[in-house]
């Protein structure tokens, strides 16, 4: 197993979030391919709850806990790795690894600069949403993060909260959607959260970008 390289190596998080990803990357990969296409991977499920319980940001823990599983899945000798986590990606940032990653911020910016998109609303937990970790990153880049409102940042994490556990109901649905309509009026809405991604489809807003969705986009076109 040592020697025996992978294209792309998936490390499993929480269920409904991982199976987000993997759904997607199947579906795209047919899209692309066709026939009986299945999109190849490997993967290394981990118990979410070892990392859960430290996010978002308690990285005196979570630093040598992701660290540790760096350490494990770098046997595996993959071109590229992807963490279906967005809020994660803050903790990798802060460790020092040789491993190739789709980095859904990074990758984000870039498609930001090539649709010029200067300007954008940030959703995601309220964690995200308050922290200066995605703005930080878009403005070294010229770009210009614009936050919700409090009151509307707490309603969206509400519905986030409700989605990962899912219990979320079509009445909260109609709710966020409301908001999508209301921040993308005027600009582009970022969203940068797992839970949020699983109602993107839905939306049927051309005007929000989904994080993750970039992120499959780009290890799809990273796969030979």
């Amino acid at each position: 197993m040592k020697n025996l390289p992978f294209h792309t190596c998936i490390l499993g998080l929480g269920e409904r979030s991982t199976k987000y990803y993997l759904t997607t990357l199947h579906k795209k990969y047919y899209e692309k391919l066709g026939e009986y296409h299945t999109f190849p991977f490997l993967m290394y499920q981990i118990d979410f709850d070892a990392i859960n319980r430290f996010l978002p940001n308690q990285f005196d823990k979570l630093i040598p806990e992701l660290t540790g599983i760096l350490d494990t899945i770098s046997i595996f000798n993959a071109k590229q790795y992807l963490i279906p986590n967005i809020t994660l990606h803050e903790t990798l940032d802060q460790i020092d690894h040789h491993l190739h990653f789709a980095h859904p911020v990074q990758i984000a910016i870039t498609y930001c600069l090539s649709h010029d998109i200067d300007k954008i609303v940030l959703f995601g937990s309220r964690y995200t949403m308050s922290s200066n970790y995605i703005p930080k990153m878009f403005k070294a880049k010229g770009l210009s993060i614009i936050k919700p409102s409090e009151e509307d940042q707490l309603l969206i994490d509400h519905f986030r909260t409700k989605t990962y556990a899912s219990n979320d109901t079509e009445s909260d649905y109609r709710s966020y959607k409301q908001l999508i309509q209301k921040y993308t009026s005027a600009s582009h809405v970022i969203t940068a959260c797992t839970e949020l991604s699983l109602h993107h489809v839905q939306l049927k807003n051309s005007k929000v970008i989904d994080m993750a969705l970039l992120q499959i986009e780009k290890v799809l076109t990273q796969d030979p």
